[in-house]
């Protein structure tokens, strides 16, 4: 049987096509941005190769969506199964039923490093006295006023 006939169940990740902040390498968490021309050619060029009847992802076959609530992601989704750009669950496509829009989802919470690049976090950091030993890391040492930690492993365990 092949990959496509199979019925295992499967979990596919997507994530956002670029924007104006990850095109600079700022951490973007809270901060809604939408997808830049270049993130939507990404998105579409996913779409065209890996979405659709007969393909990878097939929407009749997909049993639900979790979609982070951040423009960007909505954006993505609604390009990989409605074809269009525009926010929200309403794609109206055969998967409107199927999506949930969720915070258990959103983006990691990177406090007051949103918006920056390493270099000025590590900056910031040196003149506050921290991380004399070592440079910071964001999976060590987290970020302040924001998350600590693995990000994903409190998301990961609410089901």
């Amino acid at each position: 049987m092949s990959d496509l006939d199979a019925t295992t169940p499967r979990v596919f990740l997507a994530r956002h096509g670029e924007t104006e902040w990850t095109k600079t390498g700022r951490y973007t968490g809270t901060t809604d941005l939408d997808l830049t021309p270049t993130g939507v050619s990404q998105v579409t060029g996913t779409r065209s190769q890996l979405v659709g009847p007969g393909k990878l992802i097939d929407s009749a076959r997909v049993a639900r969506v979790w979609v982070s609530p951040r423009k960007r992601a909505q954006q993505t989704f609604h390009l990989l199964f409605g074809g269009g750009g525009k926010s929200g669950a309403d794609c109206g496509s055969d998967m409107a039923d199927k999506v949930t829009l969720t915070e258990d989802i959103a983006e990691w919470d990177y406090g007051d490093y949103e918006g920056l690049v390493v270099g000025d976090i590590r900056s910031r950091r040196k003149e506050k006295g921290l991380d004399k030993e070592r440079e910071w890391n964001i999976w060590r040492d987290g970020c302040e006023g924001g998350e600590y930690g693995c990000p994903y492993s409190a998301g990961i365990s609410l089901g």
